[in-house]
């Protein structure tokens, strides 16, 4: 798997994707998606759900920093090109 900044965060400052897993009651499977996304999911920008405070408590940096560091970013529209 590519170590995007979420998955590299995970690992380094949460204790794992399985730590992540149990503290939001999630699967291992489940955090994988967030990884290789690299953000959070949408549900957390909608105040759905509330990851982040669950990251904040195993990291220690705060659920807004986590947030604003793991938003989705809009996909690139892909140019057509020239026949």
């Amino acid at each position: 798997m590519q170590q995007t900044p979420l998955k590299l965060f995970i690992d380094n400052n949460c204790g794992g994707v399985p730590a992540v897993a149990e503290k939001t009651s999630l699967s291992v499977r489940a955090i994988y998606k967030w990884a290789k996304k690299g953000s959070l999911p949408r549900t957390e920008f909608t105040s759905e759900t509330n990851y982040s405070k669950n990251l904040s408590d195993l990291s220690g940096i705060s659920a807004d920093e986590i947030k604003d560091r793991f938003k989705p970013q809009p996909q690139q529209q892909l140019e057509p090109e020239d026949a």
